[in-house]
């Protein structure tokens, strides 16, 4: 399993913890249990989406903004718990966050299988090769003639 569908995963079970959280009701060892778990999947799943909006070739860029993704969502999220309720406004992230990964998950495609290697004798001659024995009648180099 590739890491994105991981990351998908938890961003579906912990968007569910915190939707889960908000229907018991928040308090109690169950509710920080659930928040906590959710929070560290949910985590999880927006490093990785940070780290999926930058180009495969910037490997150090990709890490800055892996981190940097979840914790600007974090600091809305704070932003929102001072003007509101704030299992209500987890649960509601929770209920947002486990439904862009579940659409992730069915919209993601399946890994291609590697091409089978091909054999030298029924490999196609690439441009600028000739093959053995057949002969063209001109030397190497007569095109810019």
């Amino acid at each position: 399993m590739d890491p994105y569908t991981l990351a998908r995963l938890a961003g579906l079970v912990g968007g569910l913890c915190w939707v889960a959280r908000l229907v018991v009701g928040g308090g109690g060892a169950v509710g920080g249990g659930l928040y906590y778990l959710g929070a560290l999947l949910v985590a999880v799943a927006l490093a990785a989406a940070g780290a999926g909006l930058v180009s495969t070739s910037a490997t150090w860029l990709r890490a800055i903004v892996g981190v940097a993704f979840p914790l600007l969502v974090w600091s809305v999220l704070e932003v929102l718990h001072q003007n509101g309720n704030a299992t209500t406004i987890d649960g509601v992230v929770g209920l947002v966050v486990a439904v862009v990964a579940a659409t992730q998950l069915v919209r993601s495609k399946p890994p291609k299988p590697p091409k089978p290697p091909t054999s030298s004798r029924s490999a196609k001659p690439r441009g600028g090769e000739r093959r053995a024995g057949r002969s063209t009648g001109r030397s190497a180099g007569s095109h810019a003639r």
